[in-house]
């Protein structure tokens, strides 16, 4: 009956499960209590959740991001990721890791 407390629900619950399926994934779970039990994320922890998103490999596709992630997230993110340049690449293939890289001044985007 608390709305602060339904507004922190719905919160974790967008992060958990940001597709509205209904169900949360233990990896999702994890991800999730792994970034609350610490102070900031790291550039390593962002490309490490992009990583299991991209099914372990080193590039995500535009189709992935709009699957696992809310619209205005994925949006975000697919028009600010560079084009990955990798021998494994893939038609569509986007650099997940230069973009966390960048987006905690590591490198530049």
């Amino acid at each position: 009956n608390d709305r602060q407390g339904d507004a922190e629900f719905n919160r974790i619950m967008s992060v958990v499960d940001p597709n509205h399926s209904g169900l949360v994934t233990f990896q999702a779970f994890i991800d999730f209590m792994s970034r609350e039990t610490t102070d900031t994320d790291t550039a390593d922890q962002v490309i490490a959740s992009f990583k299991v998103l991209a099914g372990d490999k080193n590039f995500i596709t535009a189709e992935e991001l709009r699957r696992e992630l809310p619209p205005d997230q994925a949006e975000y993110c697919i028009a600010r990721m560079a084009p990955y340049q990798g021998p494994d690449a893939a038609p569509g293939a986007l650099d997940y890791k230069s973009f966390s890289t960048a987006l905690y001044g590591e490198s530049d985007l």
